[in-house]
């Protein structure tokens, strides 16, 4: 089963024994017990990344709704019966978010090039496509490795995800402040560390797709269009991901 599939069957399960809502640790926690293989982070960002925060399930995307924060519900064309609400201490129990994780981890605030989003797009749009996703990086603990791997057909799809870094400090003692160096030159190193990336993967899985996906800004686009060459040769692709969500794939001349 995909990871979609068995989060949808935990979900379902919870939502059979009278739970109208339910939170990531409940959903994750339901989906291990009967038995699934994926990694937690896996799981974890299928539901927080690839479903969207206006109560609309989006193509391809896990069947649930966001009615708060970090609580979910099934969507009504997944959900069979009608559900109970949860006893009170119990809705209150899972409900309460940490209110400085929730400042740390929510994507809205970090703007659409946050790597985090990109990915998230990237997810959906290969979810939609029928990829089943077998591993997506937790980018909010920067996890090492391959960002997003999926597989189709008994093909393979490994895709590295650069962000466009922002113009004030995320962290540290300067949170919060401007910047005092060009973030134009900090892009190129993102994009030159993900052509090693992708390099490094094209010479591990020789027989996978290869696919580097960066939003669509000036600054990566053109790097892509001056690359696409000598990467199409190599079996790498580039996607640019528009702020909409749309991805578009640099074609080489060629």
């Amino acid at each position: 089963m995909s990871a979609k599939s068995d989060l949808l069957a935990a979900a379902q399960a919870l939502h059979e024994r009278g739970a109208n809502t339910f939170t990531l640790i409940d959903v994750i926690s339901e989906t291990k017990e009967r038995g699934s293989t994926y990694p937690d982070v896996t799981l974890r960002t299928m539901v927080s990344h690839h479903l969207r925060i206006d109560q609309r399930p989006v193509a391809g995307g896990v069947g649930f709704v966001q009615v708060s924060h970090g609580v979910y519900r099934l969507s009504s064309s997944d959900a069979s019966t009608t559900p109970r609400v949860l006893p009170a201490a119990r809705t209150s129990e899972v409900m309460a978010p940490n209110p400085k994780s929730e400042e740390k981890t929510d994507s809205q605030e970090q703007g659409w090039f946050w790597e985090g989003n990109v990915q998230a797009a990237v997810v959906r749009h290969i979810a939609s496509q029928g990829w089943h996703i077998r591993r997506v990086a937790d980018t909010q603990s920067r996890e090492h490795g391959v960002d997003i791997e999926a597989d189709l057909d008994g093909v393979s799809l490994l895709i590295e995800v650069k962000g466009y870094p922002s113009d004030r400090y995320r962290s540290g003692p300067n949170e919060g402040q401007k910047k005092n160096f060009g973030v134009g030159a900090q892009a190129r190193t993102y994009f030159g560390n993900a052509l090693l990336a992708g390099v490094l993967m094209r010479s591990d899985s020789p027989g996978a797709r290869v696919v580097l996906a960066f939003p669509a800004i000036e600054t990566f686009a053109t790097l892509s269009r001056r690359s696409i060459v000598p990467l199409t040769r190599s079996g790498i692709e580039i996607w640019l991901v528009s702020e909409q969500g749309t991805i578009a794939e640099v074609r080489s001349p060629e």
